[in-house]
């Protein structure tokens, strides 16, 4: 799926301003000479990325009626399409909804990554050296990159990179998938088929006057003031 960059401007803006990106947890593996190594030889992790080319942001009010990205996107066509095949991979279809990939998750990480914000550019530095990471140790293991090798064989490293304790080889690439995967996760529910897939359907139109909230509502309300140990101005005399 190919996707206009007044899309993934919108996009962009959108995830940048859910509350998702506070509520995902800061992964940070736990490294110990004691943890998990894998089944294989571990490639060194690059030890630099190709620098951002010179960008400017869009201000920090824009006008989503007629988006302009005034910064060139990072990613070259393979590295795309590395990342929509990890995205199905880790957001695989379901009834609900296509996979991560299918949608086109990479449109949403190209765009983030290649924004000049300081939040932005840590990831990038991140993402582009796991992708370089993940293509030079599938060479070493197969002869082949990530995306030309089997399904088995990309399962068998992707396993590698999902442990809760990494050996020190593995701290970087560990890293690398856990923050792909909030990206993931942060991009898919973005998208209208993420906001379906787990019911939101934001504000509604209510025709006449406003009821006000239901009993539900009320009793949700009323046991959370009492749990916070606040008082219901409404429910005083």
């Amino acid at each position: 799926m190919t996707f206009s960059r007044r899309t993934t401007l919108q996009w962009f803006a959108t995830a940048t301003a859910l509350t998702l990106t506070a509520r995902l947890p800061a992964i940070a593996p736990v490294v110990s000479e004691a943890g998990i190594p894998p089944p294989f030889g571990v490639v060194d992790w690059p030890a630099q990325v190709p620098d951002l080319p010179p960008a400017k942001g869009y201000g920090r009010d824009p006008d989503l009626t007629d988006p302009k990205v005034p910064w060139p996107l990072t990613l070259t066509r393979g590295q795309r399409a590395t990342i929509d095949l990890l995205g199905d991979l880790i957001l695989p279809a379901d009834k609900a909804s296509p996979g991560a990939g299918t949608l086109g998750v990479g449109a949403f990480i190209d765009e983030w990554i290649s924004a000049p914000y300081p939040r932005q550019q840590e990831d990038r530095g991140r993402i582009l050296a796991g992708l370089l990471w993940l293509d030079a140790q599938s060479r070493a293991l197969h002869g082949a990159t990530f995306a030309a090798s089997t399904p088995a064989r990309r399962t068998m490293l992707l396993d590698a990179l999902t442990v809760a304790t990494p050996s020190l080889a593995m701290a970087q690439p560990v890293a690398f998938m856990d923050r792909l995967r909030n990206l993931f996760i942060l991009g898919f529910y973005s998208l209208p088929e993420g906001k379906a897939d787990m019911g939101y359907i934001g504000d509604q139109p209510t025709e006449g006057p406003y009821p006000g909230p239901n009993d539900a509502a009320l009793t949700h309300f009323a046991a959370l003031l009492d749990e916070l140990k606040l008082t219901d101005a409404t429910r005083r005399g």
